[in-house]
């Protein structure tokens, strides 16, 4: 029963800190559980922790894209193109990890989430990213250039113009590395959004939810398919996902653009020196 609330409650938090900012919840659900697997005495193991945690972002990225989508912050078209570029370089990364050694995953997470940090740290001093002005334009993105002009249920406007070409190119890497360490993608999809697209953070953020869905169901199919599930754990944090994803989805109506960086900027570099410092 103690492992049945501590998953449902890992989940309930993580999903919401995730769907706030546009991680899709595993990406902090699934170190959180790599990071306290021996002191909680589960053995559930690295590869089954990594399937049952990208089955969570399919249940999370679906009820946090029905909030998103009610909110009126999803750009669709580019969430679904985002999608179907990443889905077959998700199912590959799914394969190779089936038939790897994962004695040394949790450093090599630990260091791409560092990484990761350090990229947002360093372009948030050379870009404003407050996100809510509405109206952010990337003039230097001229490869398959589009321009976007999103009303939310609110009122508020969003207009900007990113390189589609570009974009594409990054979702390949993303649809990767994201269903590799089984985070869906969001995590790394919201600042490459922001820094190097020029998407409004609120944009970012619930677009990058939206195409969860689809690349983290695609990889999640595979995993499962291989048994590399955990039925005890997924149930119960399938559930705090769920309400997770409601709950974030709806403070992010309130909460500031750069406050939403500072999170998820803070998440990362925290998940990535425990797990390093606990596995070296």
């Amino acid at each position: 029963m103690f492992l049945i609330i501590y998953y449902f409650l890992s989940s309930l938090v993580s999903s919401t800190l995730g769907t706030l900012i546009g991680a899709g919840g595993s990406a902090i659900l699934g170190p959180l559980l790599l990071l306290t697997e021996t002191s909680m005495g589960t053995s559930i193991g690295a590869k089954n922790i990594i399937g049952t945690s990208l089955a969570c972002v399919v249940v999370n990225s679906i009820s946090g894209s029905y909030r998103y989508l009610n909110i009126g912050t999803v750009d669709i078209k580019s969430g679904f193109i985002f999608s179907m570029i990443g889905i077959p370089f998700s199912i590959l990364a799914a394969l190779t990890l089936i038939q790897i050694d994962t004695s040394n995953f949790k450093i090599i997470f630990g260091v791409t989430l560092i990484l990761i940090t350090i990229f947002m740290i360093y372009q948030s001093m050379k870009n404003d990213v407050s996100g809510d002005s509405g109206n952010i334009t990337n003039l230097n993105n001229k490869f398959l250039s589009e321009k976007r002009n999103i009303t939310t249920k609110e009122g508020q406007e969003y207009e900007y113009t990113f390189s589609m070409g570009l974009a594409a190119f990054y979702n390949i890497f993303l649809g990767f590395i994201a269903t590799f360490f089984g985070i869906g993608g969001g995590i790394i999809r919201t600042p490459l959004l922001i820094y190097i697209s020029k998407f409004p953070v609120k944009i970012a953020t619930a677009t990058s939810v939206f195409s969860l869905l689809f690349t983290s169901f695609a990889g999640t199919m595979v995993y499962w398919i291989q048994g590399f599930y955990d039925f005890n754990l997924f149930l119960p944090a399938a559930f705090g996902a769920l309400i997770g994803a409601q709950a974030g989805a709806q403070v992010s109506k309130y909460l500031n653009g750069k406050w939403i960086i500072r999170i998820l900027a803070l998440v990362l570099l925290s998940m990535g020196l425990l797990l390093i410092a606990q596995n070296l």
